[in-house]
Parts: structure tokens; C-alpha cells; sequence
């Protein structure tokens, strides 16, 4: 078993051991951010323009609501093949570098989304339109299944470990920052033009940007450095000398269940508080959209700087107090916010749930100290994918059949992920590795 590696031994001398981030390592938090922030906004605007994307790719003579199912059966797809991507990337990274798989996923993901927008209708390609839209889907797919683990590698390799909170939070901040821009961007397309222009041209011009910004940002990414940590691997000849799949099942096998447990967390509180209401106060409750829709910009705002302030709190006073801290405030946002549903308090009871739910941007730091470097992308793309395709998809189905006949499930389900959260957090402090040095632990 690996014995727990205090923050303060794991490297002495050199740049590394400097707690400050300097601006390379900005450089490096600013480019590596970039595809998560593109991840969510093409989430956000897949999600926003489905009912156009239905009426526009598929037969008009195609009830609307079998339209819509279709459309978003295409959307669920790409999460169904991210363990795939995720796996096959994340072996090349851990194998060729985390450079080369940094500027590959973000143009695999950022050509289909420039693709969408430029794709034909249905009455100018027939059923040819809706299956080049699956394909561009899969493909974004493949890709998000291994930005996620090289880019938070990437960041975890280059920044001092005593900012690794912090850094790590940009991430999540990125996340939501692209669901922001996201919204904005419909929301601007659909003041620009009116319903006739927007069937024709205007639902094209938020996937059009989504891939041009994606695109440029891999041009940027040429201009990054390797990671010390890979570079240090290549010298010892340990990248080339391990399988990672087989080496992560036989050598590290537990900090797997702990880091599925960690990944799961993350997973069942975004999908369980934070998007699920978003339907449910609306189609159970009669709440307006105007209200829903407020209540979520505030629930925005605040995720994005709980994530900025806990991984700063999290660098500063460790794992244990700073995520069950969080994690605490937000199960009483929860109980607030769902247990007798409020249209006047619930702008600011969904706020708490957010700012607290910047927990589950500190669990990834588990993820990134639980694998040895030789093996660290694909434990990642591992846990983390596998986690996010199956609850990500599946738990809103389930809570919806759920809360129908027992509402208080919308408070007890993400409260039970919350308390997995709490209980797998100091658990993972005697599985975790050091940040910054090769060759340890593949013996354990």
C-alpha cells in the first residue's frame, strides 16, 4: 500500500517547490481551461436549441415531441461514448505526452461543433441531415472523454502543489463560466432575429463561434510546454515501458473504487441539484420559467465562486475540513431550497446550494493524487468518465420517476452523494501520491 505523502515533502528545491504561481503557470491555467469552458457551452446550446435543432432535422410531418426525443437521443449519445474516448485518449497521454492529447481533444472537439453549425436541413439532405448531426454528436463525445483528464493532469503537472486547489477550481470556474456564455449566446441569437430567421440562419451562429473559439484555442495550445512531470517520465523511459489500463487494475485498484466514489459525488450532486429542478420546479410545481430561469443564474453566479473561493480555501486549510465544510452548507441549501419549494426564497436558498456545490470541483483533486504519473490520465479518464455517463444519464431519468410519488427524494438523493463526499474525502488521504515525481508506486 502507498503511504500518505504530506504537501510539504513531496519536492524540495526548484521551481516546483515555490508556492506562488508565476505567468507560465497562469499561461498554462488559462489555455488549459479553455475546453472546459467549451465542453459545457456547447452542452448548453445543444440543450437550449433542441427544439430547433428538432424542427430543422428532421421531417415536418414527424410529431414535434418524437422530433425532440430523437434530437436529444442524439445529444445523450455522445456521453454514452466518453468512457470510450476518454479511455483510448487518455492511453495516448499517458504513453505520448499530455501536449500532443492537449491540442488533439480540443480540435476533436471544436471541428464537429463548427460542423453542427454548418451541417444541412432536413429538407436540403433528407435523413442524411439528422445522421451527420449523431456523427458530429460522437465525435464531440470521443473528445470530452479525454479533454477532462488531460487537462486537469496538465494543470496538476505544471502548477506548485500548494496552489493545486486553486488551480484546479479555474477548472470548474471554466465549466461553468462556458454554460454563461453559453445561455448569453442564445439568448443573444434569439433578440436578433425572429423565429423564421433563427429556423434558417440564426440557431447556426452558437455552434459557428463554439468551434471557431475551439479552434483558435488549439492553435494556442502549440505554444505550451510538456510537463515536467512527463518530461522527467520520458527521460526514465517509464512512459514507454507501462501499459496503463493493465497497470492501473493490478497496482492501483483501490485508489479506483475511491476515485469512481469521488467522481460519483461530483456526478450525483450536479445532476440531482442542480440541473434536475431545473425541470422539475417547472413540470411538477407550475413554477414560470422566469422565475426557474432566475433562480438558476443566481445558483450560476454563485457555483462559480464557490469553486474559485474553496479551492483557494482548500490549498490553505486541506481536504477534510474545506469539502465537508462545503459540502454541509450544501445539503442545508438543499433542504431549503426543495423541501417546501418557495418562488420568493428560492433565488437565494439555490445560491447556497451552488456556492457550496463548489465541493465537487475539490473532489477532482482526489483524482489527480490518487494515480501515479505513468498512469495518471487514464485513471482519471477511467473514473471519471464512467461516472459522469452513468449517472449523468441516467440519475435525472430516475428522479424523475422518483420524486413524482416522493418528493422529499429531491433533498435525500443528492443529500446521500453529499455524505459519500464527506466519507470518501479523508478515506483518500492514505491512497494519495506525490504531485511531481515519477517512478513511485508502481510497486506498491
Amino acid at each position: 500500500m502507498n503511504q500518505p505523502t504530506t504537501l510539504a515533502g513531496v519536492h524540495s528545491g526548484g521551481e516546483l517547490a515555490h508556492s506562488r504561481l508565476n505567468a507560465e503557470h497562469y499561461r498554462v491555467l488559462g489555455l488549459s481551461t479553455l475546453g472546459g469552458a467549451l465542453e459545457f457551452y456547447e452542452f448548453i446550446i445543444f440543450i437550449f436549441l433542441a427544439p430547433m435543432l428538432s424542427a430543422v432535422m428532421f421531417p415536418p410531418e414527424v410529431p414535434a415531441w418524437l422530433s425532440q426525443l430523437q434530437t436529444l437521443g442524439i445529444f445523450a449519445a455522445g456521453y454514452l461514448v466518453r468512457p470510450l474516448g476518454g479511455l483510448v485518449l487518455s492511453v495516448l497521454g499517458d504513453k505520448l505526452g499530455r501536449k500532443r492529447m492537449f491540442g488533439v481533444t480540443l480540435i476533436l472537439m471544436a471541428a464537429p461543433t463548427l460542423c453542427i453549425g454548418l451541417l444541412p436541413t432536413y429538407a436540403q439532405a433528407g435523413a442524411v441531415a439528422p445522421l451527420l448531426l449523431l456523427l458530429c454528436r460522437l465525435c464531440q463525445g470521443m473528445a470530452m472523454g479525454g479533454e477532462f483528464p488531460t487537462a486537469i493532469t496538465f494543470i496538476a503537472e505544471h502548477v506548485p502543489e500548494r496552489r493545486l486547489g486553486f488551480s484546479i477550481g479555474t477548472l470548474g470556474a471554466a465549466f461553468t463560466l462556458g454554460t454563461i456564455l453559453g445561455i448569453f449566446a442564445v439568448m443573444g441569437t434569439g433578440a436578433l432575429f425572429d423565429k423564421s430567421q433563427m429556423a434558417s440562419v440564426g440557431w447556426r451562429l452558437p455552434f459557428i463561434a463554439g468551434g471557431v473559439f475551439g479552434l483558435m484555442s488549439a492553435w494556442l495550445r502549440r505554444h505550451v510546454k510538456e510537463t515536467p512531470v512527463f518530461e522527467e517520465m520520458r527521460r526514465r523511459k517509464d512512459a514507454s515501458e507501462v501499459m496503463p489500463l493493465r497497470t492501473l487494475f493490478r497496482r492501483q485498484p483501490r485508489e479506483v473504487l475511491i476515485c469512481l466514489a469521488a467522481s460519483a459525488t461530483t456526478a450525483g450532486v450536479l445532476s440531482a441539484a442542480l440541473l434536475f429542478p431545473v425541470t422539475y420546479l417547472q413540470v411538477e410545481l407550475g413554477f414560470s420559467r422566469e422565475v426557474v430561469h432566475h433562480a438558476q443564474l443566481w445558483m450560476t453566479l454563485a457555483l462559480l465562486a464557490g469553486t474559485l473561493v474553496g479551492g483557494a480555501l482548500l490549498d490553505r486549510f486541506g481536504w477534510v475540513p474545506v469539502i465537508t465544510l462545503f459540502a454541509l452548507g450544501t445539503a442545508v441549501g438543499i433542504y431549503w431550497a426543495f423541501a417546501a419549494p418557495d418562488p420568493q426564497t428560492l433565488p437565494y436558498a439555490w445560491a447556497m446550494v451552488g456556492f457550496g456545490a463548489g465541493f465537487t470541483t475539490m473532489m477532482h483533486n482526489i483524482l489527480v493524487r490518487s494515480f501515479t504519473p505513468e498512469v495518471r490520465v487514464t485513471g482519471i479518464a477511467l473514473t471519471y468518465n464512467l461516472s459522469q455517463a452513468v449517472l449523468g444519464g441516467l440519475l435525472p431519468v430516475l428522479m424523475g420517476s422518483v420524486v413524482h410519488f416522493w418528493p422529499m427524494g429531491l433533498v435525500w438523493i443528492p443529500t446521500a452523494f453529499i455524505v459519500l463526499a464527506i466519507f470518501v474525502t479523508p478515506l483518500s488521504l492514505r491512497y494519495r501520491k506525490p504531485m511531481h515525481s515519477c517512478g513511485h508506486g508502481l510497486t506498491g
